[in-house]
């Protein structure tokens, strides 16, 4: 795994006030690692930042996001659009990710890893001490390589709750790693509220941090962050 680390990395914080980025295009199909609109972050905090419409194309660790993550916070962001790579460790939010947390977040990008392993709707690869909470996903995951999935490709000594997938507009269906649901439960708010209909003891946040329009004119009908 020492081939994964990267050499430098952004550090600190970025808050992005909730704006949003809009058609950011990356397209390096060549470059072997770390790809992302962040390429690898270590001790950071990233909030409050959403990447709409974002296209980014690369070969390795790539998330639309961030390609790797360690010993960092993402709290409220999104993205939507697509990422595609050509080998390993692809998300819609975040390539990779070590002993870090991911929260209110989500992604509705769609991914296409080829024959590449570790490749998930939100995640690529999470490991080492890491945690996923109250986030989702629900882009298409296109992948035939080894883990793959709904919401993270790839869990490793990591902790996932309160966190769904679309099973059917990702294709995936897989467990341990986020709860599959179909698309009209991801558009409805007891999926994300009601113990009762989750099997899980949810904490999100419905009057602060998310809403949801059962018009389905706001995010397609899926949560968004206020």
């Amino acid at each position: 795994k020492n081939n994964i680390r990267p050499y430098t990395y952004f550090t600190g914080e970025y808050d992005g006030g909730g704006y949003s980025i809009n058609n950011l295009t990356i397209n390096r199909p060549e470059t072997t690692k770390y790809i992302g609109f962040f390429g690898s972050i270590s001790g950071a905090t990233i909030r409050n930042l959403s990447l709409t419409n974002d296209n980014t194309t690369a070969k390795f660790v790539t998330g639309s996001l961030v390609g790797y993550v360690t010993s960092t916070t993402i709290d409220n962001c999104s993205v939507s659009g697509s990422v595609t790579a050509s080998s390993s460790y692809l998300g819609g939010l975040v390539g990779y990710i070590n002993n870090s947390t991911i929260r209110n977040s989500y992604s509705t990008a769609t991914e296409n890893g080829g024959s590449g392993d570790n490749v998930g709707g939100l995640a690529g690869y999470i490991s080492t001490n890491s945690t996923i909470l109250n986030s989702y996903s629900t882009g298409s995951v296109v992948a035939t390589g080894s883990y793959r999935g709904g919401l993270v490709g790839h869990n490793l000594n990591s902790t996932i709750t309160d966190s769904f997938y679309d099973a059917t507009t990702s294709g995936q269906s897989d467990t341990g790693k986020g709860t599959g649901k179909t698309t009209a439960q991801m558009k409805t708010l007891a999926t994300f509220t009601d113990t009762a209909t989750t099997g899980l003891s949810t904490s999100w946040d419905f009057d602060t941090i998310w809403d949801i329009d059962n018009t389905s004119t706001i995010n397609s009908g899926y949560p968004y962050l206020r």
